[in-house]
């Protein structure tokens, strides 16, 4: 009995445990990694604001997914019209596909950190991490592969363990993360920009295309729409929770010792690498798991989310649990997603700047998607007796204001 409940709860969470991951890609943990070598850790707050922002539109979006049983995309085209739909494919796609480029060299450079002080000599690691990634894809079904992804996400308490092997001032740890610092917020002009960056980019587009179609590859009944809060929330506290380990990890070596990584091609890796002298050999391979189990989860999501968002367009949806034989276009569209980003990694086509340019684009397209997801979830019709109630509105709009205020700023 007790082994079955545990099943259960862990099929449960399962969604949102693998979101929550995939939004701590390699590039992401490269963000906090600034804001720990910037900052310290007086940036720690802003990961526990975001908790409940995150909570809301993910459980939002998973509602609908049960609910409407269809695509975001696919609901869009039909509230908003197939140019509406398709310009926001088009972004998505492209932004996705940079961010794959930008991970697939992280998530390299992470494994060469294991066998070379030369953490930018990765060819030879991108080729059979992109044959992984697609075997992995196309050759498993959707159980297999969410297994694998949430397995692998719970590879990120290295960062935890990190976080010990540094030693920081616990004192000073608990400060940043339960004190607000409302002085450099407002007097801080690049203190603010990094947090508006930090909480702008918390949610992005592919995530909300991936959680809603992640509920139907579940399967989950139209019975479970009232629980997707408490399946959601699991997954983000645990996320938000690792990427406060990330900045802590950041603080307690490169701003004690003034280390400046803000020039580096990949600051995550550039973390990694300075844990070793600082925190030993161990610190730093621990460090460097976590972004390696990072990219080999948000990878695979950024390239599927590109593929339901597609095929939705093209009336011929597509599944992990349906095999590649009943969803040829969708696995062809996965691959040729990874194909395009292991190309911008593969020649280096200055994937960083493109990164920061798809970054824009994500800022800009993300709040227009949740104001969509608003109107849809408070709409009767659509969703009947399960529409937004006042905490997910209330804060699923915080976070649209957060996001448009942080493109502002970016573009600034």
């Amino acid at each position: 009995m007790k082994k079955t409940k545990t099943k259960d709860f862990i099929e449960e969470i399962r969604p949102g445990v693998i979101t929550g991951a995939a939004d701590n890609d390699p590039s992401g943990i490269s963000t906090y990694s600034i804001s720990g070598s910037q900052f310290g850790y007086s940036q720690n707050w802003l990961m526990l604001i975001s908790i409940p922002m995150l909570i809301a539109v993910q459980s939002t979006v998973a509602r609908i997914g049960v609910i409407t049983r269809k695509g975001l995309n696919e609901i869009i085209e039909n509230r908003y019209g197939k140019f509406v739909a398709i310009i926001i494919v088009l972004i998505l796609i492209f932004c996705n596909t940079f961010t794959i480029g930008a991970d697939m060299l992280a998530t390299s450079a992470s494994i060469d950190l294991f066998f070379t002080n030369n953490t930018y000599n990765t060819q030879y690691i991108l080729i059979p991490l992109f044959l992984f990634l697609v075997y992995i894809i196309v050759f498993k079904d959707y159980k297999k592969i969410a297994k694998y992804m949430f397995w692998g996400s719970l590879v990120f308490i290295s960062y935890a363990i990190t976080v010990v092997l540094v030693h920081p001032n616990i004192i000073d740890v608990l400060k940043g993360t339960f004190i607000p610092n409302l002085k450099d917020l407002f007097f801080n002009k690049g203190y603010a920009l990094t947090a508006t960056g930090i909480l702008g980019t918390t949610i992005s587009p592919y995530l909300l295309f991936w959680q809603q179609e992640e509920e139907q590859e579940e399967k989950r009944r139209f019975s479970f729409a009232k629980r997707e809060r408490r399946a959601v929330t699991a997954g983000f506290i645990f996320s938000q929770v690792m990427t406060i380990f990330i900045i802590t990890a950041a603080g307690a070596t490169l701003f004690k010792n003034h280390i400046n990584i803000l020039s580096s091609k990949y600051p995550a890796i550039a973390t990694a690498s300075v844990l070793r002298p600082l925190a030993g050999n161990l610190a730093s391979q621990l460090f460097a798991v976590g972004i390696i189990s990072a990219g080999l989860i948000a990878i695979p999501v950024l390239a599927i989310s590109s593929s339901y968002a597609l095929t939705e367009l093209t009336k011929k949806r597509g599944f992990l649990s349906l095999g590649f034989r009943e969803s040829k276009l969708f696995y062809y569209i996965i691959v040729a997603s990874l194909l395009s980003g292991f190309a911008f990694a593969i020649f280096k086509i200055n994937t960083i700047d493109a990164l920061f340019y798809s970054q824009v684009l994500d800022g800009i397209l993300t709040p227009i998607i949740v104001i969509f997801i608003i109107v849809i979830a408070n709409n009767k019709d659509i969703m009947g007796n399960n529409t937004n109630k006042l905490f997910d509105n209330f804060f699923s709009i915080l976070s649209v204001i957060i996001m448009v205020i942080a493109s502002i700023l970016i573009f600034i």
